[in-house]
């Protein structure tokens, strides 16, 4: 019910919400009597009230704090009480609470807490050494009147004096102690120390922006007179009021490592502590949890991933539309020397809040034979309840839906959220099946509104989401049951036969081949043979022809793939094949577009015979890439191995040539046997100012490497079934 705990230099309450009742707060006992913990008192007595996104309720309180019971600056105790009404409204209820603390660790000279809603300095009271600048004593007193009392010395920029867009210089103003807390400041001392509390944006406050934060300052001196000596304490607050934002998956809190108006150069040593949740974190616990401290000599960038451990993730509506909310307690603390103060400790409280944006994920998963419409929305955090939906215009709570033949079930996942799974069969009247849309299918929809609730917030939104289905049409008996197109292909001696079969789907079809349209042009080009049925187009493709796509050439022969496409253009619905083959051929010569040439032989026709492990290029160091006991492959690149170089009409032309090595000698010398001589030249020729492409000619061939190898015309268009070609060739 109550949880209390002594942190650093705060009480610390904690009540959870399913506590608090319908109204609730707290109330302390002061010297004008009972009053409520609440609004600008709360700020300027010490007090710090924070509901967070769960419901839960903390108090945090200064042990400087009014009404707190202070002794010697070192016990304290604060006796305050709970007043909550019920959930059935039948009376308030008040709860007593005593809570006490010890100070852990001794207080600094000076020390500055910047609050959720509330700035605070204090200092020591006492005449600090001569070379603290951060009071000053003057003796004798001044003979004047008016300093009896305590004055408020503030600094406040004076706009009149402005300068074009600089900075303007600072006046003063001084002000007795009983005006200063009609302006919202209280001034208070204890055994040992002097305190100066004001909320945010007070009267004489002003701000100072940064890059990335902005800091506000009250400067201030304090003057009073202890026995005969004057006194001037330096009481001046600056507090950086940025909040978290978010930087991707991060939420980004960027503050100034130290605040000039608090700093009297040079600083000496400096320490900085991150605390999370009110509990002070370890580099390891950090790295663990995947924050980040970035600590430099003028900002602290401490960056926490969205959603990570130590924060609270809850679910938001913002502008109608479903968000996460992260929230994260953040603390502080840093500690410097300067020569103003022995030692400064300043702690930061602050409670990131961020938003980020989380779109719903809405899946349909109609499988094509079950029979039923199938969706799921979400996933969703825990607080999140689906509440009701509507389908087609009509509105059924849960209960409803299920005697309505609709299903809706909560499916749970193993990090906490879930989604919710909606299930509408295909026969239900609220089910809208359009027309026939051809290729066996015909569609279903649906269109559903649902409606959530957050809790405890109440909060609601709704999510749209319109089901759509092309499920295939078994029924055979339906005059409706076209055949799926399909394509195949085979290796031929010949080349690639590829077979297109249309089916009964209605429309117009265009085939292509390796990105090539197949048309007539196409078919008299590559010397294609074409065969049609009213179905079935047969259609054979020469190894050497448009569309053949070169994959490789090993002594198995030349690996070659054609690659068919069949596009429906009404729908732009695609089928697809590739077909690979590996073309046996005797010799073969291939002049690649990067310069490579490669080169396959055939050496079993040789008399006498010869070892084709004993042939090198004109270079005799250029060896075999493999052999066979009859065949040799050559793979080098077209300038090496000793080719020479010759440029004729626009075109370079490199030539080399196969022989035949010596026995037992690395060099190409005439064979001792006068039988045994063997040199085949090979040669490619690429354009020098165009696009290089692949070219495959046969090295013993008398015609030019200027033309490619083309195949022997066996088919004329005249020859050719009249069947015009898809895409209406």
């Amino acid at each position: 019910m109550f949880k209390t705990e002594c942190r650093d230099r705060h009480f610390w309450l904690s009540v959870k919400s399913h506590f608090l009742g319908t109204k609730f707060w707290f109330e302390v006992r002061g010297e004008s009597g009972v009053r409520p913990v609440d609004g600008q008192w709360a700020a300027e007595c010490g007090y710090t009230l924070q509901l967070d996104s769960w419901g839960d309720l903390t108090l945090r309180a200064s042990y400087l704090a009014c009404t707190v019971d202070n002794q010697g600056d070192s016990e304290f105790r604060l006796m305050l009480w709970f007043v909550n009404e019920a959930a059935d409204g039948e009376g308030m209820s008040h709860h007593p609470l005593l809570l006490s603390c010890s100070l852990a660790e001794p207080w600094r000279p000076r020390e500055v807490v910047c609050e959720n809603n509330y700035m605070e300095v204090s200092v020591e009271k006492r005449v600090p050494a001569d070379n603290h600048r951060g009071t000053e004593r003057v003796t004798p007193a001044p003979a004047d009147d008016t300093l009896r009392e305590w004055r408020v010395l503030f600094r406040v920029p004076d706009l009149r004096l402005r300068l074009g867009s600089g900075w303007p210089p600072l006046k003063e103003e001084i002000i007795p102690v009983n005006l200063v807390h009609l302006l919202g400041y209280s001034i208070n001392t204890t055994a040992s120390r002097i305190v100066l509390r004001c909320s945010y944006g007070s009267r004489l406050a002003y701000t100072l922006q940064g890059s990335d934060f902005t800091v506000e300052v009250v400067s201030t001196t304090i003057i009073y007179r202890q026995h005969w000596t004057l006194l001037r304490v330096d009481m001046s607050v600056a507090c950086a009021t940025t909040q978290g934002s978010l930087d991707g998956a991060d939420v980004v809190w960027t503050l100034p490592w130290l605040l000039h108006p608090l700093v009297v150069p040079p600083v000496g040593q400096k320490n900085l502590k991150v605390a999370v949740g009110g509990r002070y974190i370890t580099q390891c616990m950090a790295h663990y949890r995947g924050y980040r401290i970035h600590d430099n000599n003028n900002t602290v960038e401490i960056r926490i991933p969205f959603g990570a451990e130590g924060g609270r993730l809850k679910s938001d509506v913002s502008a109608g539309v479903y968000v996460h909310l992260y929230e994260v307690d953040m603390e502080l603390l840093r500690e410097w020397q300067d020569s103003a103060w022995k030692e400064t400790q300043q702690r930061t409280f602050r409670t990131l809040r961020v938003h980020q944006n989380n779109p719903i994920n809405i899946s349909n998963h109609t499988a094509p034979s079950g029979g039923e419409l199938v969706l799921s929305v979400g996933e969703f955090l825990s607080d999140v309840m689906l509440v009701n939906v509507t389908i087609a215009g009509q509105r059924f709570s849960l209960e409803d839906a299920e005697r309505n033949a609709v299903r809706i079930s909560q499916v749970p996942f193993p990090n906490g959220t879930h989604s919710y799974l909606l299930q509408v069969p295909l026969t239900h009247p609220l089910v809208t099946q359009q027309q026939y849309l051809g290729k066996g299918l015909r569609s279903y929809s649906v269109s559903v509104l649902f409606s959530f609730l957050l809790f405890p917030g109440g909060e609601t939104f709704h999510i749209p989401a319109d089901v759509h289905s092309s499920l295939q049409v078994v029924d055979e008996s339906t005059p409706f049951s076209p055949v799926v197109p399909w394509l195949k292909g085979e290796c031929t001696e010949r080349g690639v036969r590829i077979l297109v079969h249309y089916g009964k789907v209605q429309g117009e079809w265009r085939v292509y081949v390796g990105g090539l349209r197949l048309d007539w042009q196409l078919v008299q080009d590559g010397q294609y043979v074409l065969d049609s049925t009213d179905e079935l187009i047969t259609v054979e493709i020469p190894l050497y022809a448009p569309g053949m796509d070169y994959r490789g050439l090993d002594l198995r022969g030349l690996a070659v793939s054609v690659w068919v496409s069949l596009v429906h253009m009404e729908t732009l619905e695609e089928f697809t094949h590739l077909q690979e083959c590996v073309m046996p051929v005797e010799e073969l010569l291939v002049c690649l577009p990067d310069g490579q040439m490669v080169v396959l032989l055939d050496m079993s026709g040789v008399l006498p015979p010869v070892d084709p492990k004993h042939t090198a290029l004109l270079d005799p160091s250029c060896r075999p890439l493999d052999t066979d006991r009859s065949k040799v492959l050559f793979s080098f690149p077209a300038e090496s191995c000793g080719s020479t170089i010759t440029h004729m009409d626009g075109h370079v032309i490199y030539i080399n040539e196969v022989r035949l090595l010596s026995p037992g000698s690395s060099h190409i010398r005439p064979h001792p046997h006068p039988h045994l001589s063997y040199s085949v030249p090979v040669m490619c020729l690429y354009p020098e100012n165009e696009p290089r492409s692949v070219s495959i000619y046969r090295p013993r061939s008398t015609v030019p490497p200027t033309a490619a190898l083309r195949p022997p015309s066996r088919t004329r268009r005249s020859e050719i079934k009249r069947r015009p070609l898809p895409a209406g060739g």
